[in-house]
């Protein structure tokens, strides 16, 4: 994100610099114009390098098959770690 703001900021001001020659009215109010597309460019080419981000459904399938069977595994190591706290006894002592 920090990149957009660079881009915007750099495209504001080129903007501004090119449209000096015809009034400093013309370049103030064409350099957010100029430095808004110079970032929604900056952001196409960022999302062409990205490559697609479409996922089919047996891709989502398969990433929450995965989430679930992770969260399954904590949960049993959980229930695991809580049975064997209920073995040790008020005194500290575990029980056979």
């Amino acid at each position: 994100m920090l990149l957009f703001v660079f881009v915007a900021i750099a495209g504001g001001l080129v903007t501004g610099a090119a449209m000096a020659p015809f009034g400093w009215v013309m370049a103030l109010l064409s350099a957010p114009l100029g430095g808004s597309l110079c970032a929604a460019a900056a952001a196409l080419v960022v999302m062409q390098f990205r490559g697609p981000t479409y996922q089919s459904e047996e891709d989502l399938e398969a990433q929450t098959d995965a989430m679930v069977a992770d969260l399954r595994g904590i949960a049993a190591e959980a229930k695991r770690l809580e049975t064997s706290q209920s073995e040790i006894r008020q005194d500290g002592r575990r029980i056979a």
